[in-house]
Parts: structure tokens; C-alpha cells; sequence
């Protein structure tokens, strides 16, 4: 785990609005659906001004309160331009980093992430904007806005 600021970044994809309780319960949670919705339709493909970088995002965003509030979920790539993407802006980070096999090793990082603020009052989510980095095929990071 580690600080960082982010200077700013675009992404843009589709997107989704759920909440937690909805996630814990297979029949209506959204957010896997939308990553199948994304690579069956081949919306990479169809996103323009991508950047030149192979990293996939998942991005939670429009937070309306806190862990049991809805929010939206956006699958997508880095872009260059900002029209329809979500603008992430000088923003600090705590960064999280787990390897294993997708996508359980999201969820068991979020799990992680959840107990960690629960704990730990070092550092207090902003619940602004924060998102899910896939770099490599088994390891993701997860950046957390904080205050």
C-alpha cells in the first residue's frame, strides 16, 4: 500500500449504477454483467481518442454517500480527450496491489480495502472517484480516494 497523486487522467467506457448490498448477492448485482457487456460488444473497439496505453479500468464514481450508498460503476480505457469520460483531477491516492486470479482477486482486495478503513483512521476515504487498474492478467490495483 502506498500514497500517490494522480495529475490526471481521462477514462472513458459504459457504465453502470449500483450500490454494495446489490453487489453481495449474484442475482442482482450489475458490475460483472457490465465488464461481459463491455468485452461482448467490443466497446474498446469503439472508444475514441484511446490512449496509448494497454491498461483496463473499472471506476467508481458519483459516490451519493458512503459504502452503502449507489454509485457508478464505469468499465473503460484511458482516452485523451475529456468529452464523455471521467476526469480524474489532482487527486490523492492510497493505492492497493493484490495478484491472483480474476476476478476473485478483486473482490477479496475490496474486502481488504473495506476492513482496512474500518481499522485504520491513519487515512479517510474521500469517496470521490476511485478505480481498479488491471495492469497484468492476474494483478490489480486499486486506487482509494482519500481527504
Amino acid at each position: 500500500m502506498k500514497v500517490t497523486r494522480i495529475k490526471k487522467l481521462m477514462i472513458s467506457g459504459i457504465s453502470v449504477v449500483t450500490n454494495n448490498e446489490f453487489e453481495m448477492s449474484e442475482e442482482n448485482g450489475k458490475i460483472a454483467g457490465l465488464w461481459e457487456e463491455y468485452f461482448q460488444k467490443d466497446i474498446y473497439k469503439k472508444t475514441f481518442d484511446k490512449a496509448n496505453s494497454d491498461f483496463m479500468y473499472g471506476v467508481y464514481s458519483n459516490y451519493e454517500s458512503d459504502v452503502s450508498g449507489n454509485y457508478k460503476v464505469t468499465v473503460g480505457v484511458e482516452v485523451t480527450k475529456s468529452k464523455n469520460a471521467i476526469v480524474i483531477e489532482d487527486k490523492k491516492y492510497l493505492v492497493f496491489t493484490k495478484q491472483g486470479e480474476l476476478p476473485m482477486v478483486v473482490v477479496e482486495l475490496w474486502e481488504e480495502i473495506w476492513e482496512y478503513f474500518e481499522k485504520n483512521s491513519e487515512y479517510e476515504r474521500a469517496f470521490e472517484v476511485d478505480f481498479e487498474k488491471y495492469a497484468k492478467e492476474d494483478e490489480v490495483e486499486i486506487y482509494v480516494s482519500i481527504k
